[in-house]
C-alpha cells in the first residue's frame, strides 16, 4: 500500500538540515523515496569544491537516513515516531559518481531488517538518474532505550 500523507513535517530536522524536500513515494514501514533540488546556495556547498561544486558525501548519507527514517517510521510495523529515531551506524557506502547544484536527488530507501530498537536502512542517491551513492545506515529507536531505562529506575 502506498501512503502519501506521511510528510517530511514527521522529521525532527528543520531548515536547514531538513534535506528531503518532497516524499515522491511511500510504502508505510517498507520503503520511501525521497527527493530535494540541489540549489547552488544551499549551505553545503560554501567551501566545498569552489570551483567545481559537488555535494559532500556526509550529505547524501544523511539524506538517505532521512528518507530511511520516514519510512521506518511510517504504518502498522511502526517501531517509533520518525523524531525518535537516529543514525546509530553506517554501513560500507560507495559513491561511484557527483551530485551537482540544479540536480533532482532521489533518495530511495529500504528498510531491510530490524532488531530490538536497531532498524538497517539500504539504498542509494541518484542525482539526475545518475547513481551517485549507494550504502546502508542503521537507525536507533532512542525511545526503546528511554523506555528500557525508565522501566530501570
Amino acid at each position: 500500500m502506498t501512503v502519501r500523507a506521511f510528510g517530511v513535517d514527521q522529521l525532527p530536522h528543520r531548515p536547514p538540515m531538513r534535506l528531503v524536500e518532497e516524499i515522491a513515494d511511500l510504502v508505510a514501514g517498507e520503503s520511501a523515496r525521497g527527493l530535494r533540488v540541489a540549489r547552488p546556495e544551499d549551505w553545503y556547498f560554501q567551501g566545498h569544491f569552489p570551483d567545481d561544486p559537488v555535494v559532500p558525501a556526509i550529505v547524501l548519507i544523511e539524506l538517505l537516513a532521512q528518507t530511511g527514517g520516514l519510512a521506518a517510521a511510517s504504518g502498522g510495523e511502526r517501531t517509533g515516531s520518525a523524531a525518535m529515531l537516529r543514525v546509530a551506524a553506517v554501513g560500507p557506502f560507495k559513491f561511484p559518481g557527483a551530485a551537482r547544484p540544479h540536480q533532482l536527488l532521489d533518495a530511495r530507501a529500504r528498510v531491510v531488517g530490524r532488531i530490538g530498537g536497531l532498524i538497517k536502512i539500504e539504498g542509494e542517491v541518484l542525482a539526475d538518474g545518475v547513481r551517485v551513492a549507494v550504502g546502508s545506515v542503521t537507525l536507533a529507536d532512542v525511545s526503546v532505550d528511554q523506555a528500557a531505562k525508565a522501566a530501570a529506575d
